[in-house]
């Protein structure tokens, strides 16, 4: 046996030959591997299937012009951390899938290239779905009206800069009010106050809207009853409208001389000098501001006084000072806010649009849902 390794050990094995069967060695193990590499293809397969559908969609919904496939696209969103999570995993298995493809010798700035161009996609895809709103919100609204044979409202709606539907008429009960037009602006207007002449201010995702309607006293009286206003769109969908019509209490006003002055972004100082006596025992303020508007403390004589304080008996003459907190919230006003009491009315007039934010359509958004 010890004779047979000697004569073996003694064979010449020419260079090219050794080298020849290394490579065949090496072929063989490629050629095992490859049989068992089929998983990370069908998942990279996959992940690229998912990603094409996910950004398809976000183009889909940033591009389509009919109103039926838009509503239903609409319909058919998920929330964001839907959104996010998918994106993070479909993110996660390409750098997982790219470091393999490096690691197995694949060109690495092709291979870097192609994963950072997905993963911007995704990402903005991603981005995009999450400011999608599911159906227009309209801006919390308190409007007081004269008791005069019609009056004229605004009330202004945001929507996603794809979604050109329009507003029909608005519905609270049995009432249909038609959508009107501002009588200095219907001769420039094309098939009516619709988009995109209705639309006066932009954000990334969103315009602001508006819709004008003219009510007599009978119909804005059965919309004050009405617990369900609706916007109807061009499309037949229903939008829940927070309205509050209120009207004006001009018959029971106490008569006053009034002065206004800001404090600050917050609070506002109102300053009445009555011209008779009266008595005072509520802060007034219309139904869907009471938890916007709040009566920090009123002055009289120099002297600080709370709600707590109610009942209050002024004279002719004297001077009253209001000051008013208003609350961060989204609310569009122009009401009367002030004084009541068996005596009638102290108030002023409050007029304010919500500055069109993208944190302002957040909380609308927060309150819709």
């Amino acid at each position: 046996m010890s004779d047979f390794k000697k004569q073996m050990d003694q064979i010449d094995i020419p260079k090219s030959l050794h080298k020849r069967s290394l490579q065949g060695i090496e072929q063989a193990r490629k050629e095992q591997q490859k049989s068992q590499r089929w998983l990370p293809k069908i998942i990279t397969i996959a992940v690229t299937l998912a990603a094409g559908g996910f950004i398809a969609l976000s183009i889909e919904q940033g591009g389509t012009n009919n109103h039926q496939a838009s509503t239903t696209l609409v319909q058919e969103q998920f929330s964001s951390y839907i959104y996010w999570g998918i994106t993070i995993l479909c993110i996660s298995i390409i750098l997982l899938i790219t470091k393999r493809k490096i690691g197995s010798g694949a060109d690495k700035v092709k291979t870097l290239g192609v994963a950072a161009i997905l993963i911007l996609l995704l990402g903005n895809s991603a981005l995009f779905l999450q400011h999608q709103l599911v159906n227009p919100l309209v801006i919390p609204t308190s409007i007081e009206v004269n008791k005069d044979e019609q009056n004229g409202f605004e009330i202004r709606y945001i929507t996603n800069h794809n979604d050109h539907r329009y507003v029909k008429f608005l519905q609270a009960d049995d009432v249909i009010l038609p959508i009107a037009y501002f009588t200095s602006k219907q001769d420039n207007l094309i098939n009516g106050f619709y988009y995109p002449y209705d639309t006066y201010q932009s954000l990334r995702y969103q315009y602001i809207r508006d819709a004008y309607f003219q009510a007599d006293l009978s119909e804005i009286e059965k919309i004050m009853a009405s617990k369900n206003v609706y916007l109807i769109l061009s499309d037949d969908a229903k939008i829940k409208a927070p309205l509050s019509l209120n009207i004006y209490q001009n018959d029971k006003e106490v008569p006053h001389q009034s002065f206004s002055a800001s404090r600050d972004q917050d609070e506002h100082v109102i300053s009445f000098i009555l011209e008779q006596d009266a008595v005072f025992d509520d802060f007034y303020v219309p139904s869907l501001l009471e938890n916007q508007i709040i009566l920090k403390e009123f002055i009289v004589n120099n002297q600080p006084f709370t709600s707590k304080n109610f009942p209050i008996s002024l004279k002719k003459g004297q001077r009253i000072e209001l000051i008013i907190q208003f609350k961060d919230s989204p609310f569009d006003m122009n009401a009367s806010v002030g004084l009541s009491g068996p005596d009638g009315y102290l108030l002023t007039k409050v007029f304010s649009q919500v500055y069109f934010t993208e944190s302002m359509v957040k909380k609308v958004r927060e309150m819709n849902e």
